[in-house]
């Protein structure tokens, strides 16, 4: 059961957040508290209105961004909707809470960051005096991070009562009031933040001590990707001639805030934008394995079961089809491995893949990019909305490619993860390289200069 006999009190003025593994109910329980998931039992009673920022955007991608935030409730002069009116009332709610916004823009050209915003202030337009939030940071820079909580906590010192569910421990220490943990569709601890650790939600969590990220092997290094006066994207985000080499045997990773030509360089390198430079690929596998950054529109198919997805790109190659038809023998043991490898928790591999948790979909599709051990693995934000010791499984494997041989481009926002699996630092800034660093001369605070463009 996903929810299982849970009572959990918001109070007005106070930011609580909720944590747990992934799967552990959360945000079916934050679904049943706004309404779009009927409850077999209990009830929810709230003062005034309650409202929802998804973790995944029902936004309409081709509306522009004040289309969006007043779907059906926008102004009118008689019978035709007041556009300007409307984009200044949009305009007076961005600059109320703090948040930038081009109202003019259509939502499918914005980063994920952005349009993070637009969802934000589609539910803070309705005034609600409770506000659910639901991973709102998982795809955010640190530095919008910090001014989407001050946000957060301008409107909890108003007093709307906010429950953020998050895998993120920092942020639940710095800024909420209280914290419940879930573990298998139960609250199993309330606490006052103030009163606990980190650590010690991470054991509540997982129900024991958070596993360590495979150690960093010595490797070979071997040419495996190149990239020469490479150029991708277009408008402000955008990559600009940039040049680097990844080996096979290291991680490379890619920091910077989102915007500045992370998506560009990663779509042209996984083959699926234009480009303009040159790309050379030393591998004797037919292609890299990919995490792209939006498991919903660019990895999954969501009404198919995990076995399909398990196979998804790979259809037509030898030993997947069998005449003209899938094997569906070696799909099936392949989404038994991905289930296996990644400790995906799924009722069996023939559920529809729009059953799990978003923890878990990611995990599949981490899972099925390293599947025949490819030569070259590129990672865009792989612990994107997963649970911490769900992450430390993903940036293991991530590890395990690495000491296997695999060259790992690894572009993030987590600059801790980059920290972390890194063997080497780009740091981008406005689709430039702005400053490399090898393992040993790594300058966290230098770092986030470059990161902010401040030399």
């Amino acid at each position: 059961m996903a929810v299982d006999g849970v009572d959990l009190d918001l109070y007005a003025g106070e930011i609580h957040a909720l944590v747990g593994e992934n799967g552990a109910g959360k945000s079916t329980l934050a679904n049943i508290a706004f309404g779009t998931v009927k409850p077999d039992a209990g009830t929810v009673q709230a003062s005034g209105t309650i409202g929802l920022v998804h973790q995944h955007f029902e936004l309409v991608g081709r509306l522009r961004v004040w289309q969006n935030i007043l779907l059906g409730r926008e102004p009118r002069r008689g019978l035709v909707i007041d556009a300007a009116g409307a984009k200044a009332r949009v305009l007076q709610l961005a600059s109320d809470n703090g948040l930038e916004i081009d109202p003019d823009a259509f939502v499918e050209d914005l980063p994920i960051g952005i349009q993070q915003r637009v969802e934000l202030l589609r539910e803070l337009q309705r005034e609600p005096s409770v506000l659910l939030l639901d991973e709102p940071t998982a795809a955010l820079a640190p530095a919008e991070i910090a001014s989407f909580f001050t946000t957060i906590t301008h409107l909890a010192e108003r007093g709307t009562a906010i429950m953020i569910v998050t895998h993120k421990l920092q942020e639940v220490i710095s800024y909420s009031v209280r914290t419940s943990v879930m573990r298998h569709g139960k609250i199993v601890g309330s606490m006052l933040t103030a009163s606990t650790t980190l650590d010690d939600i991470a054991r509540e969590m997982v129900g024991g001590e958070i596993p360590a990220v495979a150690d960093r092997a010595p490797t070979t290094p071997r040419p495996c990707l190149s990239v020469r006066d490479f150029s991708a994207g277009s408008g402000s985000n955008r990559v600009t001639e940039v040049s680097f080499d990844v080996q096979g045997g290291e991680i490379v990773g890619v920091a910077g805030v989102e915007g500045n030509g992370q998506s560009p360089l990663a779509d042209a390198l996984a083959g699926v934008a234009t480009y303009t430079g040159t790309l050379t690929i030393s591998s004797s596998k037919k292609r890299p394995g990919v995490i792209p950054q939006d498991r919903h529109r660019e990895a999954l198919v969501m009404p198919w079961s995990i076995v399909e997805n398990a196979i998804l790109g790979r259809q037509h190659d030898p030993g997947v089809q069998k005449g003209a038809l899938l094997d569906r023998k070696v799909a099936r043991a392949d989404a038994e491995s991905i289930v296996e490898r990644l400790d995906v928790r799924a009722a069996s591999v023939d559920v529809p893949i729009k059953t799990l948790s978003g923890g878990n979909q990611q995990k599949v599709v981490v899972g099925r990019a390293l599947l025949g051990e490819p030569d070259l693995v590129l990672a865009y934000q792989p612990t994107r909305g997963i649970d911490v010791g769900a992450a430390a499984l993903v940036q293991s494997r991530l590890m395990e490619a690495r000491n296997a041989g695999a060259a790992v481009l690894l572009v993030s926002f987590e600059l801790d993860e980059i920290l972390t699996l890194a063997d080497r630092i780009l740091v981008l800034y406005r689709g430039n390289i702005v400053g490399t660093f090898d393992r040993a001369e790594i300058d966290r605070a230098q770092i986030g200069r470059l990161m902010a463009g401040s030399k």
